[in-house]
């Protein structure tokens, strides 16, 4: 059979490198966006909604659909994608239940740990977590010890919940070798003690901060000067995309703050 792949995944899909080793080992031909191409059997994998009629396909899945999931547990066709890294989860759900957020609303094939090994190729000697939220997972030190053991770099993408930091925690964190810096998120003004307690033994890294969903500018600001004065960077997420939020986003991401010894004078200032 002859199998085409779609997808609007910049860096990489999961699923549909499963799905590629899947039929591979069928001695089926695999083809990755290549919609000119005839084939007897073709997948989308799509990211954003606004990409959902962006290919034709057999069968559809991904974040852009409601209650949908590729399920298979093959190893990923490292293959597809030009990456330098293994991927996959060792634990998949986030029982946070954010509103703003799809990942608790998708069908998930399980809420189990699993080894990196399920995924992991020994050529890499990076990896990285797919997971929602790590430190859910009761077994998270057996998911670190893993990673230790084998001398791996993480390359981190999606963070770690600083709401769950403890001391135990932190100190694993600032075990591991990250390929690049440690994400975190500050999504919701509510969260703030327990966020700043997260913030005061977490490695330092770069905190994710979700604008424009149930904030005011003035939130928005506070929010980041306490990140700073902790000594983080603030990477700035906006909701709706709209004008105001595209401009202090700019703001943030030009450093000129720095120069001030406020945010809220910083902003005051900025002209663009």
């Amino acid at each position: 059979m002859k199998i085409n792949l779609y997808s609007d995944a910049p860096y990489h899909n999961l699923a549909l490198m499963q799905i590629s080793t899947s039929h591979k080992k069928q001695g089926d031909v695999v083809t990755f966006n290549m919609p000119i191409m005839p084939c007897d059997l073709s997948y989308a994998s799509i990211l954003f909604e606004k990409n959902k009629q962006l290919f034709f396909a057999d069968v559809y899945g991904g974040p852009a659909f409601e209650d949908s999931f590729f399920q298979t547990k093959a190893k990923p066709d490292y293959s597809l994608f030009p990456i330098d890294y293994s991927l996959g989860y060792t634990f998949r759900p986030c029982f946070r239940k954010c509103p703003f957020c799809k990942v608790w609303k998708m069908t998930h094939p399980d809420t189990e740990h699993h080894s990196i090994w399920e995924f992991h190729d020994s050529k890499f000697k990076k990896i990285c977590l797919l997971n929602n939220n790590t430190f859910f997972d009761k077994q998270w030190r057996e998911t670190f010890e893993e990673i230790w053991d084998s001398d791996l770099f993480v390359v981190d993408q999606n963070g770690y919940d600083l709401r769950l930091m403890d001391e135990e925690r932190a100190l694993a964190l600032k075990k591991t070798k990250f390929d690049g810096k440690i994400h975190y998120a500050w999504d919701r003004i509510e969260d703030e003690t327990k966020i700043l307690e997260g913030l005061k033994i977490a490695p330092k890294g770069t905190v994710y901060v979700l604008i424009g969903y149930d904030t005011t500018i003035e939130a928005d600001i506070y929010r980041v000067q306490k990140i700073v004065d902790y000594g983080f960077d603030p990477y700035i997420m906006p909701y709706h995309q709209n004008r105001q939020e595209k401009r202090f986003k700019r703001f943030i991401d030009s450093f000129m703050w720095r120069k001030y010894k406020t945010i809220q004078e910083a902003w005051a200032n900025y002209k663009t």
